[in-house]
This record gives structure tokens, C-alpha cells and sequence, in this order.
């Protein structure tokens, strides 16, 4: 159970930390909202290459425990920065 929830968080939360980082360079820098959207869409993205890999091809003969968990905490991930970033943009929004 305990190595379940380490292979779902651990690998989600590296990526999602570097793509922070990566992504809030440039020139204007993104805002809070903008940034939670691309990050969100990036990991969701990315979430999905891993699993079209891991499933829908014959790479990995075998699947182990830590990739499949690793694309499913990057697919809730990427989820759950959609759901802040679509949030946010509601909250802006001004009547």
C-alpha cells in the first residue's frame, strides 16, 4: 500500500515541480492561472504519452507497478492543475 502511494506521488511531483519551473520563464512571465493551465495541460499530456507506451504498445512486455502508477499520479496530476487553473479563470472573470 505504502509503495502504491509512493509510486503514484513521487514521480508526479518531481515533474510537476520542474514543469513550474520551466514553464514560468519567458518573456512576458505567465501569471498564476495561465501557469497552472500549462502545467496542468503539459503533465496531462505527458500522463497520456506514458500511457499509450506502457498499454497500447508492446514496449515494456511486462508492466511493472511503478510505471503504471507513475502515469496515473501524472494523469491526476494534471487533473487537478486544470481544475485550479479553470477555477482560477472563473475567479477572474468580472461581470
Amino acid at each position: 500500500m505504502l509503495w502504491t502511494i509512493i509510486y503514484l506521488v513521487v514521480p508526479a511531483l518531481v515533474v510537476v515541480t520542474t514543469l513550474f519551473g520551466l514553464l514560468a520563464r519567458g518573456d512576458p512571465r505567465p501569471g498564476g492561472v495561465a501557469l497552472f493551465w500549462r502545467v496542468g495541460l503539459v503533465t496531462l499530456a505527458l500522463g497520456g504519452i506514458a500511457f499509450y507506451v506502457v498499454d497500447r504498445t508492446a514496449l515494456l512486455p511486462s508492466r511493472p507497478e511503478a510505471v503504471v502508477g507513475g502515469y496515473r499520479g501524472l494523469v491526476a496530476a494534471g487533473v487537478l492543475l486544470c481544475l485550479m487553473g479553470a477555477f482560477g479563470s472563473a475567479l477572474k472573470r468580472k461581470p
